[in-house]
């Protein structure tokens, strides 16, 4: 019964004839087995309010499970249809416009009504309940979400502690994956602790592990010990200290903070007579206006200290680097010929001439490429 009175229900849109579906739902849910909120009093009093057409409805519904019956209950739908969509070209109404149309249409709403209040109310329990489903789903998933993340990162970890057994880290200086207890770990753990040596950044260097942070640490090391020298010369007089002194801030490219103290002391009188020393201070100075491109300078002391010790090869070599970067290439390269007789060996010469070249102004660096590749010296950085 359930099934032929809800096929006769879909000949009956709401849109199109909400009285008559109505009707058809007022029906349904008085004769079917699972819903009794519509009595067989209350269906008998709509019906005869709406007419004979519907008192015969609900006549044939009683032994609707007879399949004739059943026939001739959907055959008197379908003239029930007929009428209303005839009525509706007319009138514009479903039912006959009489004294008691609107009786009929108000008691169709109030059914109505009653039905779409608690179709809401069934809706917004349904939300209720999927609101809750979620509610339980996005427990569910944050637990699996946090379980799973706990195990990535016990995975993680334990990867780690794996890693660290074996390797170590120096992010100070940007350097990963050291073995431990390799020479690389030991140096970079004296270099971290401020331990480091100079063999241990020429170790560094040989290796290929100089970087920006690793050559900060280098001048950082040569100006600290270039200030503990300094100070012991101004402590105890040691002149050879003030050698030191200069080289380190050399190193540490920080030649300007020596400068003052050169100036003060020239022409080192303190030397006593000692040419060895005078030619060693004249040089390292000399070296310190070179870094400070004062050139002249630079070649007036180099050519003081070749006077005093012409058998060294460091006058040279300053004299040699102040000649071309004053533009004399001929004279500069005579005078790196003199310090190779002198033991300044041939890839140190290779290597300088590259230092000279890099750092020299854009005019002198055009005149000393002509003047190398004259001379047939093919470098690979100079013919890039």
């Amino acid at each position: 019964m359930n099934s032929t009175v809800k096929k006769a229900k879909t000949l009956f849109p709401h849109v199109s004839y909400p009285i008559h579906h109505t009707f058809m739902e007022v029906l349904f849910r008085c004769y079917s087995t699972d819903r009794t909120d519509i009595t067989l009093a209350d269906m008998a009093g709509l019906s005869k309010l709406m007419g004979k057409g519907f008192t015969d409805l609900v006549y044939l519904v009683k032994n609707i499970e007879k399949d004739e019956n059943s026939r001739k209950f959907l055959d008197h739908c379908l003239k029930l249809k007929v009428n209303a969509k005839k009525m509706k070209s007319a009138t514009g109404e479903e039912l006959s416009v009489d004294q008691n149309l609107s009786a009929r249409v108000g008691a169709i709403n109030s059914y109505r009504t009653a039905f779409e209040k608690e179709e809401l109310e069934l809706k917004k329990e349904a939300e209720r309940l999927k609101a809750i489903d979620n509610e339980k789903l996005a427990i569910k998933a944050k637990k699996r979400a946090r379980l799973i993340e706990q195990e990535r990162k016990k995975a993680q970890e334990a990867k780690k502690a794996q890693y660290l057994k074996r390797f170590c880290d120096f992010p100070e200086f940007c350097i990963k994956g050291i073995k431990r207890g390799s020479d690389a770990a030991k140096v970079l753990l004296r270099l971290r602790n401020n331990d480091a040596n100079e063999e241990d950044f020429f170790w560094l260097e040989e290796k290929g592990f100089t970087n920006d942070l690793t050559t900060q640490a280098l001048h950082a090391f040569y100006l600290k010990r270039g200030k503990i020298h300094l100070a012991k010369w101004k402590k105890d007089n040691a002149p050879w200290g003030l050698v030191n002194a200069i080289a380190d801030y050399r190193r540490s490219k920080s030649s300007q903070e020596i400068l003052g103290e050169i100036q003060s002391n020239y022409p080192f009188t303190f030397s006593k007579g000692n040419k060895q020393l005078n030619s060693a201070l004249l040089t390292t100075s000399g070296g310190v206006y070179r870094d400070l491109f004062r050139y002249t300078e630079s070649l007036k002391l180099g050519t003081e200290a070749h006077i005093l010790n012409p058998s060294n090869y460091r006058p040279c070599t300053l004299v040699g680097a102040s000649n071309i970067l004053l533009g004399d290439m001929n004279e500069g390269h005579s005078w790196y010929q003199k310090a190779i007789e002198r033991g300044f060996k041939p890839e140190s010469y290779d290597k300088e001439l590259r230092s000279i070249y890099m750092s020299c102004s854009k005019q002198i660096k055009e005149k000393l490429k002509r003047s190398l590749l004259a001379i047939g010296q093919n470098h690979s950085w100079l013919t890039n």
